[in-house]
């Protein structure tokens, strides 16, 4: 399977967004069943989505994924049981705070893909990690690093944290909010390393502003970020191309990997006058896994 760089968000309750959402340039989609629907339209959310899943032909290499209402157990659960398993790549579990809930979601899945004949372990889970305070610090909160055999990825948002500590997310960079993404976006970042999962880049919020999105794509790239979500599908060809493999980084790679192919035995080598040892020899591999992205 080809790596991912795009998750685009399309609402559950509405069958025209998805059909336009899978003709888009999205690597993966997250029909969500959460926060884009109101709650008089979650049952018909998870219906259209169920529908969607079973009869599109969604074109291309595209995964497939469902965003739960999972800060309500028994809500999420029900969807699960509702969905077409066979069909879905895996689950975005949002306002995710602490490994038993990943275990939980992982013990539904095993019971589910029972159900349904299906190979264990097939359905991903993707935690966002960000959104209550409760999620960012303490032993709870630590335990994410542990992750799980269904894990793919980590990410983050900052609106319902900020709801949480009582704040008004007023657009504009100012130096309270940029600390504010900082924080959690580093948090995202080094939870995933730990974790040995992808970091998923949040939303860029206003889909008309390309320059704002060009440049978090270039700092979520740098930081180590390899996938960003998106809202509109007007962002999708700039995610693309901001998240793909440098083409330095990409041939700085290539070279290591030539080095350590070269002399397998030894423990770090001489690249343009700088030592590279096993810690980079890592990078590269990494780099390298996903040079092949579509």
């Amino acid at each position: 399977m080809k790596a991912v760089r795009s998750y685009l968000f399309v609402p559950g309750d509405s069958a025209r967004k998805m059909e336009k959402a899978a003709q888009s340039a999205a690597h993966a989609l997250i029909l969500d069943l959460e926060d884009s629907v109101a709650a008089a339209n979650k049952t018909q959310a998870l219906s259209t989505t169920c529908e969607f899943l079973r009869t599109s032909d969604v074109a291309g290499p595209r995964e497939l994924w469902v965003r739960l209402n999972a800060s309500d157990p028994t809500q999420a659960l029900a969807e699960l049981a509702t969905l077409p398993l066979d069909r879905v790549t895996g689950v975005f579990h949002p306002k995710l705070e602490n490994r038993e809930q990943l275990l939980r979601m992982g013990h539904w899945l095993d019971a589910l893909e029972a159900r349904d004949g299906l190979v264990r372990g097939a359905t991903g889970i993707v935690g966002i990690i960000t959104e209550t305070a409760t999620a960012m610090v303490g032993t709870q909160a630590s335990s994410l690093a542990d992750g799980h055999p269904r894990l793919r990825g980590y990410s983050w948002g900052s609106e319902d944290l900020s709801a949480t500590l009582g704040r008004v997310p007023l657009p504009g960079a100012t130096p309270a909010q940029e600390r504010l993404l900082h924080t959690v976006q580093m948090h995202c970042l080094l939870m995933a390393g730990a974790a040995g999962v992808d970091a998923i880049d949040t939303i860029s919020a206003n889909f008309r502003d390309k320059e704002t999105l060009a440049d978090e794509c270039a700092l979520a790239r740098e930081l180590g970020y390899v996938a960003k979500m998106a809202i509109h599908p007007a962002q999708l060809d700039p995610i693309n191309a901001g998240l793909a493999t440098d083409a330095a980084a990409l041939e700085w790679a290539q070279r290591v990997q030539a080095l350590r192919e070269a002399d397998p035995d030894a423990a770090s080598f001489s690249l343009d006058g700088r030592m590279v040892d096993e810690p980079h020899i890592k990078t590269a591999a990494r780099i390298l896994a996903r040079r092949d992205d579509p």
